[in-house]
């Protein structure tokens, strides 16, 4: 789970976390994603692409540096569920 912070105002609050897990579809053949972001604020909500997910971020006014941050712990996650044979 990676932790989104807004460095724009007051300084390193949090603003939500990203999760990247397999779904719970037990018994298929083929696993999927889910992309899962947890705003501070609000109920936690799936996402359905990484580009949702940028504009989400986006659109809280998340800084770009922290974005790059939660794509690369995104993109790292994705290669170990795809190293591990189970990501469709």
């Amino acid at each position: 789970m990676r932790y989104v912070r807004d460095n724009m105002g007051a300084p390193k609050t949090l603003t939500g976390a990203v999760c990247v897990a397999l779904n719970k579809n037990i018994g298929r053949k083929e696993r999927k994603v889910d992309l899962i972001f947890m705003p501070q604020e609000k109920g936690s909500f799936s996402v359905r692409s990484t580009t949702e997910l940028m504009n989400i971020l986006e659109s809280w006014k998340v800084s770009f540096e922290e974005r790059k941050r939660v794509f690369d712990f995104v993109a790292e996650r994705l290669r170990m569920l795809a190293g591990e044979g189970t990501v469709a």
